[in-house]
């Protein structure tokens, strides 16, 4: 049985969600991830969005026979853990364009090439590719 991780980070969505497809597609079995990084500040009622949308994701995966797994920590080291622990093939996220978000594609990147993951960055975050439009 073939494993990926789906990183969950911004596209916090089941519906028409490329990144959850793209996993479903790679994998008999896919992990739900989203890792709370405490690098990134956030104010009491941006946390608090963000739980209560986790929440819902959570809900929404249950509701279709899975769950989401939640950690707290460096992203990269706990997806890499994480697909690692699972024996996971792929890793699964949408691609974003933000200083931080290639930082953390970038360093999957080097996890993925060094433990031979395939990494797929799948669009959804933006509507339209970066770089598309002139």
């Amino acid at each position: 049985m073939s494993s990926a991780v789906l990183l969950f980070t911004r596209d916090l969505r089941v519906y028409d969600n490329p990144a959850l497809h793209a996993a479903t597609v790679a994998a008999d079995r896919v992990v739900p991830l989203f890792v709370l990084d405490p690098a990134v500040p956030t104010s009491p009622n941006r946390q608090r969005f963000l739980l209560e949308s986790l929440a819902d994701l959570r809900r929404s995966l249950r509701e279709r026979g899975g769950d989401l797994v939640v950690r707290r920590g460096d992203p990269v080291a706990e997806t890499v853990a994480m697909a690692r622990s699972v024996g996971a093939s792929t890793v699964v996220l949408s691609a974003d364009v933000s200083r931080y978000a290639v930082r953390r594609q970038r360093r999957l990147a080097d996890a993925a090439a060094a433990h031979r993951w395939d990494l797929r960055l799948c669009e959804g975050v933006t509507v339209v590719p970066p770089g598309a439009l002139r």
